[in-house]
């Protein structure tokens, strides 16, 4: 086999494998797509009136498995947090404070 061959069906093997762990990931894959005029991502409506540091979606989303490994907040995840079975609801609620209050 050519040396470009072999490094196509590498690369082929890497894209497989990647998208394979990324599907194991609980609603990451489909996330963090942020273009509301074509309909993808939240639509801000409106905040709460506190503070990113101290809303529960955030603190539970970052803590609970919805940041992505870029997302570095001053959050401090207690040891007894509960996070749910399902985290899709949470992990919404976590990207519409992510994009639209605590950009």
């Amino acid at each position: 086999m050519s040396p470009t061959r072999v490094c196509f069906l590498l690369f082929v093997l890497f894209g497989f494998l990647a998208s394979s762990f990324a599907g194991t990931l609980t609603s990451r894959s489909s996330r963090r797509i942020h273009i509301p005029s074509l309909g993808l991502g939240p639509r801000c409506t409106g905040c709460p009136p506190h503070f990113c540091d101290d809303d529960p979606a955030i603190i539970h989303g970052y803590c609970c498995g919805c940041a992505r490994f870029f997302d570095v907040l001053p959050v401090n995840c207690p040891p007894h947090l509960d996070c749910p079975l399902n985290n899709y609801d949470l992990c919404e609620d976590y990207e519409y404070m992510m994009y639209c209050c605590c950009a």
